[in-house]
């Protein structure tokens, strides 16, 4: 796409990032004595105007929740409305990665038998996945409920397929790869396709493809912890790859331990993250700290890509997928705030810049 067909939605991108919270904002969070301290300097933020809306005594968990939630719709429906109609059509494709992430959210909460108001502090409403949806679907009385009134049917036919294996083991697992699978193939399919071209199609390609590399890791990991087939981890597994090789995939499957496989999967451009993460594994035996390491890493990326050259569609993905995890961020830091979480375990669980 013409580089000047950019310049408004480019304009636009470039304030709403000047709005993203800081390093030194988020650390500044973190270390608040207390929740009133954390909200003050919430006030102080770009979320302030939102804040300002509600009496004080109404300024709780639940509300700051709301307040995040509709902020990334909000983010979202403002590219999107101010893209050009090639990119709302890609939009319409990359939106379904965050639609999946609400969903492997309800499948979660509604297998470890959370709360409406629970699972709702974790949860990023977004697409056809809006509150009220999300709100519904977690009232049902169990998963195959929730399943059959999945309104995105190439999600809903996924889970159908995976079922009987939730049946047999009780395990969520391949439920939530099964919505994953179906999330990044249909947006890396649209790739493809040719449909974005030039430096469109090669920023998309490397953030998308970094998350699915990313992912599939994440995927051999979970697997390797659950003690799962190698077949049917290879089974689970994206169809698609960008800089993570097949044979790499094939060895890491073949090795028993955790630690074996993470020393073959560490390979260009993954390797530091994967490393620093092995290293924190062996202390704490958490399989979380390679998740949040990944995670890390396509944040970095998208970081780079945003600030790189701006007429091109990579600045409005990596702006989604920062103010995605600054929600997440958020959303995190509210419930160890409430929960009286010591700043440095809260710190574990959060995705920006180290």
């Amino acid at each position: 796409m013409s580089p000047t067909k950019y310049a408004f939605i480019n304009a636009k991108v470039r304030g709403m990032k000047g709005k993203l919270l800081t390093k030194m904002d988020i650390d500044s969070l973190i270390g608040a004595d207390s929740f009133q301290t954390m909200v003050r300097l919430l006030e102080q933020s770009s979320y302030g105007p939102k804040l300002a809306e509600l009496p004080f005594e109404e300024i709780n968990s639940r509300s700051l929740d709301r307040i995040f939630s509709e902020d990334f719709i909000d983010s979202f429906s403002t590219i999107y409305r101010s893209s050009p109609l090639g990119v709302k059509e890609f939009l319409d494709e990359f939106c379904m990665k965050f639609e999946a992430r609400a969903l492997k959210t309800i499948l979660r909460s509604k297998a470890a038998d959370l709360e409406i108001r629970e699972a709702m502090r974790y949860l990023i409403p977004v697409g056809h996945f809006t509150k009220q949806l999300c709100e519904e679907l977690l009232r049902e009385k169990d998963l195959r409920n929730i399943i059959e009134k999945i309104p995105v049917r190439i999600f809903r036919d996924a889970l159908r397929e995976k079922w009987r294996y939730y049946e047999e083991t009780g395990n969520i697992f391949l439920l939530e790869i099964a919505v994953d699978q179906v999330a990044y193939e249909e947006i890396w399919k649209y790739i493809a396709k040719g449909k974005i071209k030039g430096k469109d199609k090669e920023t998309a390609k490397k953030v998308i493809g970094t998350e699915i590399d990313t992912t599939n890791i994440k995927i051999v990991l979970r697997g390797k912890l659950l003690d799962i087939e190698p077949s049917l981890i290879q089974e689970s597994l994206l169809k698609v790859s960008y800089r993570l090789k097949e044979d790499v995939i094939q060895r890491s499957l073949q090795v028993k331990s955790i630690s074996e496989a993470v020393k073959i999967l560490a390979v260009y451009p993954y390797e530091e993250a994967l490393h620093k993460a092995l290293r924190l594994y062996e202390e704490e035996k958490s399989l979380s700290v390679f998740e949040t390491e990944l995670d890390k890493f396509v944040y970095s990326i998208s970081k780079r890509v945003s600030y790189g050259y701006p007429f091109q569609i990579g600045t409005l993905l990596c702006y989604l997928n920062l103010k995605w995890f600054e929600v997440k961020n958020l959303k995190t830091i509210v419930v160890g705030k409430e929960e009286r979480v010591i700043p440095l375990h809260i710190r574990k669980y959060l995705v920006y810049e180290s």
